[in-house]
């Protein structure tokens, strides 16, 4: 069964650039599921920490248009210790990312998501003792209601 349109158009265009990119790590679905990702080959995954949503048209009940704004985070995750070639590999695997990603344009259903900035977001561990390189993603897209 299919989760949230946006969430499953991001997850779809991080396979699109994962492949596109020739990268060999998976990525995994760690969202409130019960993987238990193997990191000593390295993984990416998404988060997806909110944004915000406002009117923009006023007058047409039902059809009125809201602008959602919000961000994405790609984590690029290996072991925590694992050397300077995952280091590395990681890094090299986020500016791919970043760069793929920057000023996209993808459906979500019938709608259009628009990515409006992208940041990296340094690296750092994690609470599970993983290597962690981000990437931010900062979306809009326009809900009909």
């Amino acid at each position: 069964m299919a989760g949230d349109t946006l969430r499953d158009a991001f997850r779809a265009e991080l396979a699109t650039i994962r492949t596109s990119a020739a990268i060999p790590w998976p990525i995994k679905d760690t969202l409130n599921t019960s993987e238990n990702p193997d990191a000593s080959t390295g993984y990416l995954e998404l988060e997806f920490p909110g944004g915000s949503e406002r009117q923009v048209t006023f007058g047409a009940p039902a059809a009125n248009l809201h602008r959602e704004e919000g961000q994405v985070t790609v984590n690029i995750c290996t072991r925590l210790g694992a050397g300077t070639t995952k280091r590395d590999q990681a890094e090299t695997y986020a500016a791919a990312i970043r760069t793929a990603f920057r000023m996209r344009r993808f459906a979500a259903g019938s709608r259009s998501v628009r990515i409006t900035s992208t940041a990296p977001m340094g690296g750092g561990h994690d609470e599970a003792g993983l290597w962690v390189e981000s990437v931010a993603l900062a979306y809009e897209i326009y809900n009909v209601g």
